[in-house]
């Protein structure tokens, strides 16, 4: 689909929320991660992001601001569509000026990409107090220890969500990527025991 299509359908979709919401949600779920040119279109003002940004936060308003009200998301035709993309989708909006002025839109291929770039632009000093309030070189130390075994634990369920991430942005089925799995679980295992990888001498 092109986002001309998008364009032609909302056009003509009855001016109400429900009639938009619909285009949307339905739009929704045909958007996989794509290349910058697609993801472009699709952050023009007259876009997906743009108009599923503006319904999304028409709809917070009417609920008094502070969390949606899940009925108007469903008359609205948009509970089907994920919060965390209805998230970006209203910070995309909030920060539009800032994502024009910074030509960011052609450097990324994914909103989550987009919205960190547009965060570091409008929050650039968030990490910067915390170094100089530390003046011994024990505590820095003790910090950073912690912080690096904090980081390396990973549960086996986040390694398969990362994992799955990875096979949705590479546009991967989700049955070539079992073959593919088993295949290299095969490869790994002998009569049910690790097979050693080679060292070199």
């Amino acid at each position: 689909m092109k986002n001309s299509n998008f364009q032609t359908q909302l056009a003509e979709a009855n001016n109400t929320v429900q009639a938009k919401g619909l285009v949307l949600s339905q739009w929704d779920k045909s958007i996989c991660k794509a290349d910058k040119s697609r993801f472009k279109a699709l952050c023009a003002k007259d876009g997906f992001w743009f108009s599923l940004g503006e319904i999304c936060l028409e709809l917070l308003q009417q609920s008094g601001g502070n969390r949606t009200d899940s009925a108007l998301l469903k008359d609205a035709n948009l509970h089907t569509v994920a919060k965390q993309r209805r998230k970006e989708a209203m910070d995309f909006v909030t920060n539009f000026d800032v994502i024009v002025d910074n030509k960011l839109v052609g450097k990324f291929a994914s909103m989550k990409e987009l919205l960190k770039a547009v965060d570091k632009i409008v929050n650039p000093k968030a990490e910067t107090p915390v170094e100089p309030e530390v003046e011994t070189p024990v505590e820095p130390e003790v910090k950073q220890i912690e912080d690096k075994s904090v980081q390396s634990v990973k549960t086996a369920e986040d390694l398969a969500l990362d994992v799955l991430l990875q096979v949705e942005l590479n546009n991967i089925s989700l049955a070539d990527f079992e073959i593919a799995i088993a295949n290299a679980i095969g490869m790994v295992k002998s009569d049910n025991e690790v097979v050693p990888f080679d060292v070199a001498v």
